[in-house]
């Protein structure tokens, strides 16, 4: 593609304040900025790691002390991320440089242009853009090393480096018990709970202070800061944990990370540095320059993150209402009761009706309730559960298109019992094994 030369009446002089409609916020990249590492090669360690063994009582006699046991030894495994480059380029000629007092627009009487020039504001802008583009990364990035010059490598951001503590909230708005397991899923991978900050986008933000509010709870504003990043408090049963309205999260997706174990990880070139600006060769009256830079995540151990997926993307404002205080009892008003849990039992196999769902209820029916099932599928016990064709029964017989996947079924209850609820996801087997 042809430059785009910034010339006087492509891009034109106006007078007034600049405002920018555009979102230069990076509130990640500054949160874990204070800790930042160099490499002089694309790929780095995020660190190594082994596992021991403990936790039993031993049973070792004295006629057994007597001869030393067999010696075991314990093996390390290396992880490793990559840096990538971020490359943009501003190209002005000289006329447009020189000539600044020409206006455009509505002009007052001694007024003068803003910016007053433009190769310095065009440099901030793609600045900006990296900045934003590093955030991105940083959050959403997916891993790639490359094998080959013309092969880009791509950093691996924090939503692709959680893969052990995982938790799917299954089309529901986010609660402060779903906060606290995804945080007991860090504890029982020996990761540490202190210091651990929700990363979360608006709606998870009302649905997360909806449920606090109701359950007589408070989000603290700004408890937190952190490199100049003011992190929210909420308390958990497990402890507290910073909350934070951050961007680029895929959709239903909340990230519990460590700050304390990532870094920002630069790859400077000798005698230039990093994300430095130098000026290309020329081809005329104008000037060509590059910003160059390379930069990767270092996420630490994973097992010390977790992620929320499955969250419902929408939000109904609580209705308002006011306490009542009464002498005389108020009247009580039925409620139905609604779907609590769903049980799918036993080894799902092919050609092998399931056996039948247990549903219980938070209160109890006065009779037996209308049920409608929907059979779904997925590759992973918390992947992405798609409905199976026609399979709308109170059991469901695999087929061999669900031999090594994850079935469950959805729930709904109607006339004495209320409410939707998706079972338990179990692997299907091939009748054979």
């Amino acid at each position: 593609m042809a430059d785009a030369i910034i010339q006087s009446f492509g891009v034109l002089n106006y007078s007034g304040m600049l405002f920018n409609k555009g979102n230069t916020k990076t509130p990640f990249s500054s949160l874990i900025g204070g800790k930042r590492k160099t490499t002089n090669s694309v790929e780095f360690a995020t660190g190594q790691e082994y596992t021991t063994s403990g936790g039993s009582q031993p049973a070792i006699s004295e006629t057994a002390s007597l001869t030393a046991p067999d010696s075991t030894y314990i093996t390390r495994e290396q992880k490793t991320n990559v840096t990538q480059i971020f490359h943009e380029s501003v190209y002005i000629s000289y006329a447009k440089q020189s000539n600044m007092g020409t206006l455009s627009g509505v002009n007052i009487a001694g007024q003068t242009a803003n910016p007053a020039n433009e190769l310095d504001f065009q440099v901030a802008a793609r600045m900006q853009k990296i900045a934003r583009d590093i955030e991105y990364t940083f959050i959403q990035g997916v891993y790639n090393k490359s094998a080959a010059d013309g092969t880009a490598n791509k950093t691996r951001g924090m939503n692709a480096a959680i893969t052990t503590n995982q938790l799917s909230n299954d089309g529901e708005g986010l609660r402060v018990w779903d906060v606290a397991n995804a945080m007991k899923l860090i504890y029982d991978s020996q990761g540490d709970t202190n210091g651990l900050v929700l990363w979360v986008d608006a709606v998870t933000l009302f649905q997360l202070n909806a449920d606090a509010e109701a359950n007589g709870n408070t989000i603290v504003p700004a408890a937190r800061n952190i490199n100049g990043i003011a992190i929210d408090t909420l308390l958990t049963p497990l402890g507290t944990i910073g909350v934070y309205l951050g961007e680029f999260l895929p959709s239903g997706t909340a990230l519990i990370f460590n700050p304390s174990v990532i870094s920002p990880v630069e790859q400077p070139v000798p005698g230039k540095g990093n994300f430095f600006m130098e000026e290309l060769s020329k081809t005329g009256a104008g000037a060509k320059y590059q910003i160059f830079g390379q930069l990767g995540l270092d996420h630490g151990p994973e097992w010390m993150h977790a992620k929320i997926t499955g969250i419902s993307t929408s939000f109904t404002k609580p209705k308002a209402g006011v306490k009542i205080y009464a002498v005389d009892p108020l009247p009580t008003v039925d409620e139905l009761p609604v779907i609590d849990t769903v049980t799918l039992s036993g080894t799902p196999t092919k050609g092998t009706a399931t056996d039948s769902l247990v549903v219980t209820y938070v209160g109890t029916p006065t009779a037996s309730a209308t049920l409608t099932y929907k059979w779904q599928r997925a590759n992973t016990p918390t992947g992405t559960f798609a409905d199976i064709a026609s399979a709308t029964g109170a059991t469901y017989t695999p087929v061999e298109a669900d031999v090594g996947k994850y079935i469950r079924c959805v729930v709904t209850a109607a006339g004495t019992a209320a409410g939707t609820k998706a079972s338990n996801s179990k692997k299907v087997i091939d009748s054979g094994t």
